[in-house]
């Protein structure tokens, strides 16, 4: 075996690191179309599919927010524009006020975002709480599953929520921004 060989496989290898715009051209060229894909600080990290819990709870919260708010302002399976390196999906959201054009929503559009988190909980209510919250969205919920709890997050300073609280499954949840409330169950 020749050294130069050698020293190149023993060499510290960096892993690819990509840009929010390099991974939105890849998604554009169908890089991902078989696959749920995310931006984590500049590394893809692959989700699994929502099954049906996830998708079933997913939609009644996404009905439930659409009685006190403007069909055009509640999202489902939104991309999260949040910095040059990060890009999340989220479950369910509010935004803020209506977006007209075809384009990655970005973290000032956000009033509450919501995950639902089934197998995700570790996840959620950590990388991307802290990840939410470097971006400025004023609301975050984590719906629980395993618990039946929401984990409810407010005020975002300094890269984390200042505000948190969890309300149990079934009791009122005070919508951000709404003359209402909601009940997940």
């Amino acid at each position: 075996m020749n050294t130069s060989a050698a020293s190149l496989r023993t060499d510290r290898q960096e892993k690819a690191r990509f840009t929010t715009a390099e991974f939105l051209r890849m998604g554009e060229s169908g890089a991902f179309d078989d696959m749920k894909v995310e931006l984590v600080e500049g590394e893809l990290v692959r989700m699994s599919p929502p099954q049906f819990a996830h998708a079933s709870r997913q939609a009644k919260i996404a009905i439930r927010l659409s009685r006190l708010f403007a069909e055009s302002r509640i999202v489902g399976e939104a991309g999260v524009d949040l910095g040059n390196d990060t890009v999340l999906g989220c479950d369910v959201a509010v935004l803020r006020t209506s977006v007209e054009e075809n384009r990655l929503l970005l973290a000032a559009d956000f009033l509450l975002v919501v995950e639902v988190a089934e197998t995700s909980v570790a996840r959620d209510t950590t990388m991307k709480r802290f990840a939410y919250a470097r971006g400025g969205i004023p609301h975050y919920w984590v719906v629980d599953g395993n618990r039946s709890v929401v984990h409810v997050y407010a005020n975002p300073l300094e890269g984390d929520y200042t505000r948190f609280h969890s309300v149990g499954f079934g009791e009122t949840l005070d919508v951000p921004g709404a003359d209402g409330s909601i009940t997940i169950d």
